[in-house]
């Protein structure tokens, strides 16, 4: 019975998704790291322009930007002698924030880096 149970473990190891692995892979490397040196984790997500609720054009006189947890936003500057840039992004943030500096999420050729972006609480934490 002990010997079943050793070969079904055996089997079922060699059936398991890390014995399909690359071949070529090495096992002891340590993951790479992502290309962008930005850690977007606690702010949200990247977005499709398509997906946002609301579109914010931000001038050079923009300092600040209301937006409710979860919202998407299409953030557009530049226009005028300036080429148009824009970027969307998900504001499910960490529960410990309350801002987000847009310059933390925005591409690094989006022209308004300086804006404070003021998020709503998210309502599961609210204690309501």
């Amino acid at each position: 019975m002990k010997m079943h149970l050793v070969m079904a473990a055996a089997f079922a190891g060699l059936c398991s998704h890390a014995a399909f692995a690359d071949p070529e892979a090495d096992f002891w490397q340590q993951p790479q790291a992502r290309s962008s040196t930005r850690t977007t984790q606690p702010y949200g997500t990247p977005a499709r322009p398509d997906s946002a609720a609301r579109v914010v054009r931000l001038s050079g006189s923009s300092h600040w930007v209301n937006v409710a947890y979860g919202e998407t936003v299409n953030f557009i500057a530049g226009g005028g002698n300036e080429p148009e840039r824009s970027f969307a992004w998900r504001f499910d943030v960490s529960p410990d924030l309350t801002h987000v500096n847009l310059g933390d999420v925005a591409p690094a050729d989006f022209p308004r880096q300086n804006v404070r972006v003021f998020v709503g609480r998210d309502p599961r934490y609210s204690g309501e």
